[in-house]
């Protein structure tokens, strides 16, 4: 820290010190400026010169002063643009008027209109030959940094490429682009070259070690294929953020990252109704289980920033809610945060919870969501995702809280395997709760989250981390993909939609086949020759994932990305549910797997 205190320091004063010299050349611009006119006005006429030389003094003098006022010495002016020469000229503009004003009034000097004129123009000419003169010799200098190349000749490459120069980060030697009529032509100075699918041939001809990808605008499908067609392991490859991370705002240097899987799977803008989500939100008690989680961390993360009352962050376990909880600690200290250490399961426990805290908004997340780990362990998905649900559902009538919002999932959809039939049974459960209660229930359904601890992704991850092969159990497989924060904002948008006994789906656009998914992330680092290997479909799992049964309408909300099901009236006895999630427990305990199977189908024939 002291390090970098001192450096600024002597940036500081180096800064100070160059500014000064600006000052003394400026002083002496105008005065060479000043004794021009006298000498272009009366030639050699020393008498003359000599009567009118005390108001060229005042102008000279006044311009300084002016100039000083305007800001014109807090410009870097190496990297000037024509707002810094306007700035220069209103400088030079104020002296001029300021100094016949006081001349006119005083009648201290007199200064002729035409040398006055001639003063004025010469000196706008003499500063701003000299710091055009600066900017040309420090930008002809070879640049000793990196070789880059912009993807994308539009207006965000032109503003990259001035960040660059600015920091002197590389040298820009291309732009390519796929618009042919920018193609052969010069932007801002670079040459542009194309189309993309012969970009590793000119990384090699001009030797590039950097591509910047500067198109916010830019799809999954389009970053995909510009991925698809760049050789990571012989040129670097980094871009801009989307138009929706960006918030209407150029891109800077800063904002430069790696090309994350996000971009080439699910580079989607989301914008939400902020006014709506904050009516629901703001000032009241927001309770959220399996706060630890990926999906319930980020509700945390985006329920914060609405002025809840307080955020009840519950979990089994303790180091992920410690984690959550010291993050939002450190970003938003006015929101009470409580930490609770508890199993939704747990009944007596719950009641406590409820009893202590008194939520308004419940965005129930908490549940075991991995196909292959259930398919063993029937009995623990019912136990988590369905009791669990009842649980919450039962006390959040108790306790007359204003919403529950439940995560369920695209495998609650003809269910093939047993996770996705205890989310199945939760939405039934909650979809047939009576109309007396008060408390607004809706679900929402959506496809695989990119980022989420454990995830196939996190597992191809982790298999080209060690050289692969990246197991794949069969090459038709596809599913949806959405990132987490986009999910999130849509499931917090949803929450503000919902009515009662409302159930909301995500559009998450078209499947992704998995292996292309494998493929791009094996590129994105620098492994794509790395084997796939096929292992065969396991237990419960789908080539194909669904959004509908084929009774539910979906009809379009006012929001583009959620469609709504309604679900008026549903004949199911809760009681009789209950039981038989209970009975199918036990039947699996006791070692009747094939009976607790049996009886499950049965059940999930209720609708």
């Amino acid at each position: 820290m002291k390090k970098e205190t001192g450096e600024q320091n002597k940036t500081s004063q180096f800064r100070l010190e160059r500014n000064h010299i600006l000052f003394l050349i400026d002083c002496l611009l105008l005065l060479l400026a000043g004794l021009n006119s006298l000498f272009v006005r009366f030639g050699l006429d020393f008498v003359e010169m000599h009567k009118y030389s005390p108001g060229v003094w005042y102008l000279i003098l006044f311009t300084i002063i002016a100039n000083v006022l305007n800001g014109t010495y807090k410009i870097v002016w190496r990297y000037a643009t024509p707002r810094e020469l306007i700035i220069l000229l209103r400088g030079l503009f104020l002296g001029y008027a300021f100094t016949l004003i006081v001349l006119h009034f005083t009648r201290v000097a007199v200064l002729p209109r035409s040398v006055g004129a001639l003063t004025f123009l010469g000196s706008f000419f003499l500063l701003l030959s000299a710091r055009l003169f600066y900017q040309f010799v420090r930008t002809s200098r070879r640049s000793t940094g990196k070789q880059i190349g912009i993807i994308g000749a539009g207006d965000a490459g032109v503003v990259i490429l001035n960040e660059i120069k600015r920091a002197e980060y590389g040298k820009v030697v291309v732009f390519f682009d796929d618009d042919i009529s920018k193609i052969g032509k010069i932007v801002a100075g670079i040459r542009v070259v194309g189309p993309l699918e012969r970009i590793m041939d000119y990384v090699q001809k001009f030797g590039l070690e950097e591509l910047i990808i500067a198109i916010p605008s830019a799809t999954s499908e389009q970053m995909n294929r510009i991925v698809s067609l760049v050789d990571t392991k012989k040129v670097k490859l980094r871009t801009v953020p989307s138009l929706s991370q960006l918030l209407n705002r150029e891109p800077t240097l800063g904002d430069l990252r790696e090309i994350s899987i996000q971009d080439i799977v699910g580079r989607q803008p989301v914008t939400v109704d902020l006014n709506s989500i904050s009516r629901y939100i703001s000032r009241k008690r927001v309770l959220i289980t399996g706060a630890g989680g990926s999906i319930g961390s980020e509700i945390a993360r985006q329920v914060s920033k609405f002025s809840p009352q307080e955020i009840i962050l519950l979990g089994r376990g303790e180091n992920s809610i410690y984690e959550i909880y010291n993050e939002l600690k450190e970003q938003n200290s006015e929101v009470i945060l409580s930490p609770v250490i508890a199993d939704v399961y747990d009944m007596e426990l719950m009641e406590k919870v409820f009893k202590q805290y008194q939520p308004d908004i419940i965005f129930h997340t908490a549940a075991h969501k991995h196909v292959f780990f259930m398919q063993n362990n029937l009995y623990e998905a019912l136990r988590v995702n369905v009791l669990g649900t009842m649980n919450l559902a039962k006390l959040a009538c108790k306790y007359e809280c204003e919403k529950l919002v439940f995560i369920s999932t695209d495998k609650a959809v003809h269910p093939t395997s047993y996770m996705g039939a205890s989310k199945r049974l939760a939405e039934l459960y909650l979809l047939s709760i009576p109309q007396d209660c008060k408390t607004c229930f809706s679900i929402v359904r959506f496809g695989n989250v990119i980022g989420s601890r454990g995830s196939v992704l996190w597992k191809f991850k982790k298999q080209i981390e060690k050289g692969g092969p990246i197991t794949i159990t069969d090459p038709n497989m596809k599913r949806f993909w959405m990132s987490i924060p986009e999910a999130v904002s849509l499931v917090i948008q949803a929450g503000a939609f919902s009515k009662n006994r409302e159930l909301y789906v995500l559009d998450m656009g078209k499947q992704i086949p998995v292996e292309q998914v494998a493929k791009s992330l094996a590129n994105l680092m620098g492994k794509p020759d790395i084997e796939i290997k096929y292992t065969g479909a396991i237990p419960g799992e789908k080539l194909e994932e669904e959004l509908f049964y084929e009774f539910e309408e979906p009809k379009q909300t006012t929001h583009p990305k959620i469609l709504r099901t309604e679900y008026d009236s549903i004949n199911i006895d809760q009681q009789k549910l209950e039981m038989q999630v209970r009975t199918i427990m036990k039947e699996f305990l006791d070692g009747n797997e094939k009976k607790a199977r049996e009886i499950l189908e049965e059940t999930l024939k209720w609708r």
